[in-house]
């Protein structure tokens, strides 16, 4: 089963803009409980694919302490170096997920949290998951549930459809490519993989402001470098009123997001 797949250009403003508001919107509060989830032991040796500026393994070190070892491998250098910043006792590894520089059998816990998305060969990076993994380990890989029809999300890329057209459109919806039904039991079955639990979390987002939830999709979209100063003024005056249903008395917007996170044992 097909889905789309979309990449964000990641350069120094994408690093910053991840940092300053996707992991306090986002990717901080879902760190834990994807964690939870792997049922990390203390000393065990975990992998965070596509580890970004290391949200997650900052979570996995909190479960495996000092006598166990995170390694995060990403394929950009300026998410490893954030993330190197913000971190102590991490290893972090330039690397490509479709063929990680690790031996067999390797780790305790292998794990990707809200990456796989972006990743054109999904089916190679979960078989060097699967490959880099203990047989009697876990491989957890969280993914977006399907968009929620009539939440905040939903009015943006229609209001970006419209505004901005189709292609744009696409591209913002792409995270929530691999929460339509079906399609990442169809990818698992492809590598290999029959059994499996899917723990379906429910959650939210919450930006400071309007403004700051589109300007940060427009900028993942890579749309809002093209848009003139008139085009960006309708965006936010129609954002302004269409998203007023999803704003708190403090002005900050509350998006649903809910969250598929598999869990592969018997490997």
């Amino acid at each position: 089963m097909a889905s789309q797949q979309f990449t964000p250009d990641i350069g120094d403003e994408t690093v910053i803009m991840h940092e300053q508001y996707l992991v306090p919107a986002i990717y901080a509060q879902w760190a834990g409980r994807v964690a939870e989830i792997a049922e990390i032991d203390v000393g065990q040796h975990v992998l965070d694919v596509a580890c970004g500026t290391g949200t997650l393994a900052r979570a996995i070190q909190m479960e495996t302490g000092l006598s166990g070892k995170v390694i995060g491998l990403d394929n950009n250098e300026k998410m490893l170096a954030s993330a190197q910043a913000h971190s102590r006792g991490i290893e972090w590894q330039l690397g490509d997920a479709t063929a990680m520089p690790f031996e067999k059998n390797r780790f305790d816990r292998v794990m990707c949290q809200f990456a796989l998305m972006f990743i054109g060969n999904r089916v190679a990076v979960i078989k060097e998951m699967l490959r880099v993994c203990k047989p009697d380990g876990l491989v957890v890989l969280a993914t977006w549930g399907s968009l929620h029809q009539g939440g905040a999300y939903d009015v943006l890329i229609k209001m970006v459809r419209k505004y901005l057209g189709s292609r744009a459109a696409l591209n913002l919806s792409s995270p929530w490519a691999l929460g339509k039904p079906g399609v990442m039991d169809a990818l698992l079955l492809t590598c290999g993989v029959n059994e499996y639990e899917c723990h379906q979390r429910v959650g939210q987002a919450s930006y400071p402001s309007v403004r700051a939830f589109i300007e940060v999709h427009l900028r993942l979209a890579g749309e809002f470098e093209n848009l003139s100063e008139q085009s960006l003024d309708e965006i936010y005056n129609a954002a302004n009123m269409e998203l007023r249903p999803f704003l708190t008395s403090e002005g900050k917007l509350v998006a649903q997001l809910n969250a598929d996170i598999f869990a592969v044992k018997d490997i």
